[in-house]
């Protein structure tokens, strides 16, 4: 497993195949292997990367740092360092965010973006989980995030709530894989410490691209229950996406659900924007 060293902190990545760039970027909570199948699959034709975020995976999990302009900073390096031009971005919620915001700086590095059920102020607002963050907002709960750890039970309650009903079908190692990382030491502390910053997502809601901005997919799962479809739904006409897909029997990690469509939809992305 190579680590790039992000000053000073090792973040774990995975990398296959050759030609052109595709970086994957996971969700809060989440890690690089939720794109197994995206990667297995795209890298018969493309150089894909996947990162496991600071304070998430294999990554190193810092006592501070959480913050939404270090993340972006964390890609903006990692790009450089690996020389990675034309990049397609493809983006899990808060990794939506991430790449909408490293894009907006660097628009002509970038060739398309797909974000999958995209992370905003707005989708993030009217669910359970927003209230939470706002919970988080309000009270410090830095040093109770670290001291904590999961059981079993409730980190199977959290998977659960980001599938929707095609994720019954999910095969059991790979559940178990899903629930063993959210037992582990300190893995509430990065959710703890980023929800005060998700205010600053609110730029997203009323980004209108110009023409020249990278050519954007979205792809939300109608049964989400973390971040709101319907929102979603309004953030498309504002983002203006090339291309909108809902899978309806899908929730929140929708790449593990309907690991087809979702890669169809990235090769997709790919090859319309290397054609235009």
């Amino acid at each position: 497993m190579p680590v790039f060293d992000y000053d000073g902190v090792a973040v774990a990545y995975d990398q296959a195949g050759s030609g052109d760039p595709i970086l994957f970027l996971h969700n809060i909570g989440g890690e690089r292997r939720i794109w197994a199948d995206q990667v297995q699959a795209l890298s018969t034709t493309n150089s894909v990367y996947a990162l496991d975020l600071f304070g998430y995976g294999d990554s190193d999990i810092p006592t501070g740092g959480y913050t939404i302009d270090n993340y972006v900073r964390m890609v903006q390096e990692f790009v450089a360092a690996h020389g990675l031009k034309n990049v397609t971005l493809v983006g899990h919620c808060f990794g939506s965010a991430l790449s909408l915001l490293y894009t907006r700086r660097d628009p002509r590095n970038v060739r398309a973006l797909v974000l999958c059920n995209p992370l905003t102020a707005a989708t993030l607002r009217p669910t359970p989980t927003g209230r939470t963050a706002r919970a988080a907002r309000r009270f410090p709960l830095d040093g109770l995030a670290t001291a904590i750890r999961i059981p079993g039970r409730a980190a199977g309650w959290l998977v659960r709530e980001q599938l929707g009903p095609r994720g019954r079908d999910m095969t059991r190692e790979t559940f178990a894989a899903f629930q063993h990382r959210w037992t582990e030491p300190r893995r509430l502390l990065p959710a703890a410490a980023i929800a005060r910053d998700f205010p600053r997502l609110a730029e997203l809601d009323t980004f209108h691209p110009d023409p020249a901005f990278p050519p954007i997919t979205t792809i939300w799962g109608a049964k989400n229950r973390i971040l709101s479809a319907t929102a979603g739904a309004r953030l498309n006409t504002t983002l203006e996406p090339v291309r909108r897909i809902v899978l309806p029997d899908c929730g929140h990690l929708l790449m593990v659900e309907d690991p087809e469509t979702v890669t169809a939809a990235i090769r997709s992305a790919v090859s319309s924007a290397i054609a235009s």
